[in-house]
């Protein structure tokens, strides 16, 4: 009897193991993870008051019940996601170098379950959940030890991208099922795009998922129109959401400040000030800075309000031309022109209220209107966005190079390390107020290293020694892969057979939204300041991995199935002679 509850009790133990061996899979190795990064000592940069000692001041805001805190130039410029990840974080005391790595480990989860209809079998999702979950991006020190709002970027990537893929993959599936994963997709993309200023390179992906999920939905003529209706309206949930989110934080901004936005880099009179500002056309042109101070002395003649300020502002433009490399030269960077115009206006006492501030620049926008439309200036075209720099002629032969350069620079996972690094104070206990919102240690004053730390940072950067030898090679057979499987979609044949389609959607949507991403900051890096760092670029690693899986494997597993059929044709074509 003993035997027999035993042997029953094994195929019990057996059956469970084999419906749930991807999930135990994963754990085994998230836990591996954690434990390879927690405790290892943080970077904190509290003399960074534009970057991350500002998102800590804004988290700190956020737990005392303050909103964003005071309102100043610095308010309103960058997401609140992070800083609200960060306060949320603090209330549960869950140290920061568990939860970054530990949400990253979610969402190699929620894109490998996300994609999981994809294949007949589970081995190639062990595979993309193992290459995803040791990615040096989610371990490197400007993305994990650094508290910085980048380090979110990757998981949001997978997470966004991972339930648009399932929205589609699911669409003929029970509507809670593809409603779940919508709304999975909208929290991702409504927190990327509260994080960072720059998240439009992630729409594409997102429109063209809704666009043709719709199309699928709506052509299939044999469901219930009620029911295709309904489907197609749940594939725009994660808009819905996105859009939700914006007038949430707009009417909370206007309930504290004055001013409904949720940012104002990209909806403000701040925006309409210095799009106009970029759009005078200068008469000289000087590298990365598209507002030369030959062309403030244009505006300053024809803007009263902003020569109301012109000893604040040349005094702000002296203090951020630091960043210019050569410092006799005085000018402005872009990515930084926008921060000196702020501090000047601040500086002048226009940053009493939010209200007033948008005035300011209210008027400086109607000034320069003015001087365009009688012929004081002469208007230059600028970008859709405000974060972007003017289009110059000599672009058309810069940004292929540099775009070229920026997608090698993410494929061989270049200049990605794991270190630990003296944090950097303000002299106000700055440092102290990361330990305490982060939940973690920061190290400081060269204190020494443990040698497990030292074991474990060892390992870290072996891994990323790994990914960076294979990484161009792989990506290369990936695009070779990639374009065989797009040539096989083209025989119907083979596309049905192999049932290519659906995969061939995910490798491109994988591939168009790394390339956007790669493109913007490659843009960015030849036309505002030098970008093309790993930092800025963390959400094209998960989704170049994953491409790489993804393509090798399906085109591996094509192959073995024609030389499986061609073997077994073979052994019958030789029985029949016997």
């Amino acid at each position: 009897m003993a035997s027999t509850v035993s042997e029953a009790e094994k195929n019990r133990l057996q059956r469970f193991f084999n419906r749930n061996r991807l999930v135990i899979f994963m754990i085994s190795f998230i836990v591996i993870k954690q434990l390879l990064v927690i405790g290892i000592p943080l970077f904190a940069h509290a003399g960074a008051g534009h970057d991350d000692r500002l998102m800590i001041n804004m988290a700190d805001s956020l737990i005392n019940g303050e909103w964003l805190g005071e309102y100043s130039e610095k308010t309103l410029v960058k997401g609140l996601f992070f800083p609200f990840f960060l306060a949320v974080n603090h209330l549960f005391g869950i140290p920061y170098s568990l939860s970054i790595p530990g949400i990253y480990s979610i969402g190699c989860m929620i894109f490998v379950f996300g994609i999981k209809k994809l294949f007949p079998t589970e081995l190639p999702l062990f595979i993309i959940f193992l290459a995803l979950l040791f990615n040096p991006i989610s371990f490197a020190d400007e993305t994990f030890l650094r508290v910085y709002r980048n380090s979110l970027t990757a998981t949001q990537a997978l997470i966004i991208s991972g339930s648009m893929f399932a929205v589609y993959l699911n669409r003929f599936e029970k509507t809670w099922i593809q409603l779940l994963w919508a709304i999975c997709g909208g929290l991702g993309l409504a927190s990327l795009w509260h994080t960072r200023e720059d998240g439009i390179w992630i729409i594409p992906l997102v429109l063209g998922v809704i666009v043709i999920t719709g199309i699928v939905i709506i052509a299939r003529k044999e469901r219930p129109l009620k029911e295709r209706v309904k489907k197609s309206i749940i594939t725009v949930v994660p808009v819905v959401i996105l859009i939700l989110s914006t007038i949430i934080i707009s009417s909370i901004n206007y309930a504290y400040y004055g001013i409904y936005t949720t940012n104002e880099l990209n909806n403000s009179n701040f925006t309409k000030a210095i799009k106009i500002i970029y759009s005078v056309q200068p008469s000289e042109e000087v590298t990365r800075a598209s507002v030369p101070r030959s062309t403030m002395t244009k505006i300053y003649e024809v803007s009263p309000t902003l020569n109301h300020i012109k000893i604040e502002l040349e005094a702000s433009l002296d203090r951020w031309s630091w960043y210019e490399k050569d410092a006799k030269v005085r000018q402005v960077e872009d990515g930084f022109f926008f921060w000196a115009l702020r501090e000047a206006v601040a500086n002048a006492g226009y940053y009493e209220n939010a209200v007033k501030a948008d005035d300011f620049y209210k008027n400086v926008a109607q000034e320069l209107e003015a001087g365009f439309a009688n012929g004081e200036l002469e208007r230059r075209p600028t970008m859709p966005s405000a974060l972007m720099s003017p289009w110059r002629d000599e672009f058309s032969q810069e940004l292929p190079i540099a775009f070229l350069k920026t997608v090698n620079y993410v494929v061989s996972f270049e200049a990605i390390k794991t270190s630990i690094t003296d944090s950097i104070d303000d002299g106000k206990s700055g440092v102290l107020l990361f330990e305490e919102i982060t939940n973690d240690q920061a190290r400081i004053n060269g204190e020494p290293i443990s040698l497990s730390d030292q074991i474990r940072i060892a390992l870290l950067n072996g891994v990323t020694g790994i990914y960076r030898i294979i990484g161009a090679v792989a990506f290369i057979a990936a695009l070779l892969a990639y374009g065989l499987i797009s040539v096989f979609i083209l025989m119907k044949k083979l596309r049905n057979k192999y049932e290519l389609m659906d995969c061939w959607l995910v490798l491109s949507a994988l591939l168009f939204s790394t390339c956007v991403l790669a493109g913007g900051v490659a843009y960015t890096d030849i036309s505002a300041y030098v970008a093309i760092s790993y930092w800025y670029l963390a959400g094209a690693y998960p989704l170049i991995i994953a491409f790489n899986v993804i393509a090798l494997y399906k085109i591996t597993e094509i192959f073995v199935k024609v030389r499986y059929k061609k073997t077994k044709t073979e052994k019958e074509l030789r029985l029949r002679e016997q």
